[in-house]
């Protein structure tokens, strides 16, 4: 069986891996795992995780790749295109890029390029995870009852028009997720997002987000590599 390590900024992506990406890769006859990037470590020696720079990400990539060397092992990314840390690979070149899918492509190339590992997959979410729970609002709906919150998801469907939730832009106060929480009171990333995800299903995300849907395609096809 192939094993894929998926490297996530924190621990809504990671629950998403474990309660969404991984059934359905098991399926293809891949097993996932997620592992949430290492920050630093405290006086005593326990682990921060989530955040950080590009340097712990790097770092932990490089361990799992040097950890694992088996023909039957691949390596991937779920990290957001916004708010990408200020050490990223060319990052200062790519920034001005308004045309964020060009931003992203070149961006995840030299995530590739400074890897320099054929087994690792990198992927950047456009514009970050929470275009995933963009396509799940009547699940975010059914969460909520303070009416505060439930005028907010109206006028957020209403900003939105009917966009596509990789489209809703990387702005300081406009990105996914600054929407969801200006709008929606109540909304935390690490207790909705993974239940609206879980709720709308992959399927769902997959028709809505393309660039997400090339991702999780790329994955399937590592279950039909014999090693």
């Amino acid at each position: 069986m192939m094993r894929l390590y998926v490297l996530v900024e924190g621990q809504t992506e990671e629950q998403f891996v474990k309660a969404v990406l991984a059934p359905h890769l098991q399926g293809r006859g891949i097993l996932v795992l997620a592992i949430v990037v290492e920050t630093s470590r405290d006086a005593s020696g326990r682990k921060r995780r989530g955040g950080g720079h590009w340097k712990h990400w790097h770092r932990d990539l490089q361990r799992l790749t040097a950890e694992h060397s088996g023909a039957d092992v691949r390596f991937t990314t779920l990290f957001d295109l916004y708010g990408l840390p200020d050490d990223f690979p060319d990052l200062d070149e790519q920034i001005n890029d308004s045309n964020t899918v060009h931003r992203a492509d070149n961006l995840t190339a030299a995530m590739a390029r400074v890897v320099n590992d054929h087994r690792v997959l990198p992927y950047l979410q456009r514009h970050e995870f929470e275009a995933l729970v963009l396509t799940g609002l009547d699940v975010l709906e059914r969460l909520l009852d303070a009416p505060g919150d439930l005028n907010g998801l109206a006028a957020l469907r209403a900003q939105l028009g009917g966009a596509a939730p990789e489209d809703i832009n990387d702005g300081k106060d406009s990105a996914p997720s600054k929407r969801l929480r200006q709008l929606i009171p109540s909304y935390r990333k690490t207790v909705h997002g993974p239940l609206v995800v879980e709720g709308i299903g992959l399927e769902t995300m997959r028709g809505a987000c393309p660039r997400f849907d090339a991702w999780v395609t790329k994955l399937e096809a590592l279950g039909e590599i014999k090693p």
